[in-house]
């Protein structure tokens, strides 16, 4: 988004060259920010700019778009398939509990099931404001169960579920690991892509990459805005995972921040909390990258390097499961 006439300069000088380009480029083309607009535009708008931020979309064994059975409506979900795995991810996407989708995600979740081999399932979560908190919570936990009930008819392994999402699909996917843990239903892991993990709080990050960096301040704040715009609080530990009382007994988690992101301090913070609570946890912080780098692929090959690390880490968090249970453990 265009950065305002009276904004004091941002330094971009140490993000990679193909952010910089981005967001130069973004800087050219202008247009409404997304709170200038109704939600009903905004969607509409970011289904066409975030897809566009992908390039070509590799081919995977098979593609099933689902139904899930949510009360009286019925949840979309699409299944990536690998002919050669049963593993199973249990994906949310960001945006802003408003705007994104399975279509503006497509992309990264291709790449994402052939560079774990593994099944992927992609959940098309109610959106505020029409449908603010705890909607998209209840429906990712809805597909949880349902995924747990149904998984061994799908052919796919729904005892070793790995949780991973990006942005507000992260948050979800750190709120739905708590809920999983007091419901006594185990996970193999999650994997928190940039998660906004305090929505009450103004960190360092926050003010530092207020502007200019593809996450704006205004725009964060109208997201939180619409998304508890049922009265729920924003210090509520539902939406604000960071403020959890207990967050110990958690699944093995691979918690990625990029350094020039505003919710880089909470991401770090909730990865120290994690750790403190004797959870098992790999943090990586990506130099030179911005908020929303997984689904860039377009400007260059930083994104396909992270979901090449999140395969990796995921590969090897089953591949050690199996060795215990071999071992006995």
């Amino acid at each position: 988004m265009k950065p305002q006439e009276n904004q004091a300069p941002v330094d971009r000088s140490r993000l990679l060259p193909e952010y910089r380009t981005l967001l130069e480029e973004i800087d050219a083309l202008g247009g409404p920010a997304l709170e200038t607009l109704s939600p009903q535009e905004a969607r509409a708008d970011s289904e066409v700019r975030l897809a566009l931020l992908w390039g070509a979309k590799d081919e995977v064994a098979g593609i099933e778009n689902l139904e899930i059975p949510n009360g009286e409506m019925k949840l979309k979900a699409r299944l990536y398939r690998r002919s050669d795995a049963r593993r199973t991810i249990l994906f949310f996407h960001g945006g802003g509990w408003m705007v994104g989708s399975i279509e503006t995600h497509d992309g990264p979740v291709r790449t994402l099931c052939n560079a774990a081999r593994a099944n992927v399932l992609s959940i098309e979560y109610r959106k505020a404001p029409e449908a603010p908190f705890p909607a998209a919570l209840e429906d990712a936990e809805v597909a949880l169960l349902w995924l747990r009930a149904k998984g061994e008819a799908l052919g796919l392994d729904a005892e070793r579920l790995i949780l991973a999402g990006d942005s507000a699909g992260a948050s979800l996917c750190a709120s739905l690991a708590i809920r999983a843990r007091d419901l006594g239903i185990p996970l193999a892991g999650q994997v928190l892509i940039y998660p906004a993990t305090d929505l009450s709080g103004v960190t360092g990050s926050r003010q530092e990459f207020a502007n200019g960096f593809s996450l704006q301040q205004s725009t964060m704040i109208w997201f939180a805005e619409n998304y508890l715009s049922g009265g729920t609080l924003p210090s509520d530990p539902r939406v604000s995972p960071l403020l959890a009382s207990d967050l110990s007994r958690l699944a093995p988690t691979l918690l990625i921040t990029a350094d020039h992101d505003p919710l880089r301090d909470e991401g770090r913070a909730y990865a120290q909390r994690l750790i403190a609570a004797g959870n098992d946890v790999c943090y990586e912080e990506w130099q030179g990258t911005i908020h929303g780098f997984f689904i860039m692929d377009r400007a260059g090959k930083t994104a396909r390097k992270l979901i090449g690390r999140i395969g990796e880490w995921a590969d090897g968090l089953w591949n050690r499961h199996d060795d215990g249970k071999r071992g006995g453990g």
